[in-house]
């Protein structure tokens, strides 16, 4: 078998599509269980021979089950070749166990009923836009232990279900269907409530409001950046004209320290509560979104009087700050 799959992975039409697959890292006996560092990606001709398309959640998936025959070093990996160390496969189907979160269901769920399987979604941050809680599908819960179920499933389902948790990033969740349900109609009911319930909890991290979106022209990217108010000698408020600072560095720092120092003048058009909000094109937008991380720290605001001169007052601080550093 592994020598008609070579030949054929070695003739295959030149003119087909190379795809992703998976393969062997290394020589594997039969009866070897799989580690992760055991398997590696290839691009290759495919055609109808079996094979597990790669992707970064794979070797992990694939961890701890075992091959049924002797696989060189190299050769292509097909659901047919692995099976459980201790259960194995039940005729065509493999075994696989899915952990679930059974917390959206109090009084508990009962084996054999139908559920929602429910991606449990991500909470929405400055850092990360998140996801809404959703539902997967539904299904009849089958061999649920009150953590996992264990499900028998034809190879191509296999290799889903055992990547599922990860791609959450946590367990599925589930929730029983009523008796005598619409079980399509539920899902697309939670779906809506989800979405308006995680809009809401993204719309709440924005200090700017609900028209702060309607603000961007097309094509511009959004930002918001958390400033170091401790040079305001009094409050800042939106709309101010003020210089943005870079903090500096004692010279003795990492990278030989560096002086305080004007970067630019800024009028203070979405300011909040020590957050400014930026709608800028891409460039502009990287700009701002690594400020922070190449300064070490917050940026600083310094407000200055209408109408000021901002290069004179910058030049002016520049000087003094960098004697302060030099004399420090």
């Amino acid at each position: 078998m592994a020598a008609s799959i070579t030949g054929f992975w070695a003739t295959a039409d030149a003119f087909d599509e190379r795809v992703p697959a998976v393969v062997a890292a290394r020589d594997l006996a039969e009866g070897h269980v799989l580690g992760a560092t055991d398997l590696a990606p290839a691009e290759v001709l495919l055609g109808d021979v079996p094979h597990i398309a790669w992707s970064a959640e794979v070797p992990d998936a694939l961890a701890g089950l075992a091959v049924s025959a002797d696989v060189p070093a190299g050769s292509l990996l097909g659901a047919h070749l692995l099976v459980e160390p201790s259960a194995g496969a039940f005729g065509d189907a493999l075994e696989v166990v899915v952990p679930l979160d059974a917390s959206l269901a109090p009084s508990g769920v009962s084996e054999g009923g139908l559920v929602l399987l429910v991606d449990p979604g991500l909470s929405p941050s400055r850092e990360r836009a998140g996801r809404p809680r959703s539902v997967i599908r539904s299904l009849e819960l089958a061999s649920f232990d009150g953590s996992a179920m264990r499900l028998f499933v034809p190879p191509a389902e296999w290799v889903w279900w055992r990547a599922l948790p990860a791609e959450l990033g946590a367990p599925p969740m589930v929730l029983p269907v009523p008796l005598g349900g619409d079980a399509a109609a539920l899902a697309a009911d939670l779906d809506e409530l989800w979405a308006a319930s995680y809009e809401q909890e993204a719309a709440a991290l924005h200090p700017f409001g609900d028209e702060w979106r309607a603000r961007a022209s097309p094509g511009e990217l959004e930002v918001i950046i958390a400033l170091d108010l401790s040079l305001a000698a009094s409050a800042i408020t939106e709309g101010d004209l003020a210089l943005l600072v870079d903090p500096g560095a004692p010279a003795d720092g990492a990278g030989g320290g560096r002086p305080r120092s004007v970067l630019r003048a800024i009028r203070l058009d979405h300011y909040r509560d020590g957050m400014l909000g930026v709608w800028a094109e891409p460039a502009e937008w990287v700009w701002w979104r690594t400020l922070s991380q190449r300064l070490g720290a917050a940026p600083m605001v310094l407000r200055v009087t209408e109408g000021s001169d901002t290069d004179a007052v910058a030049a002016e601080l520049n000087d003094r700050w960098r004697q302060a550093w030099e004399q420090g």
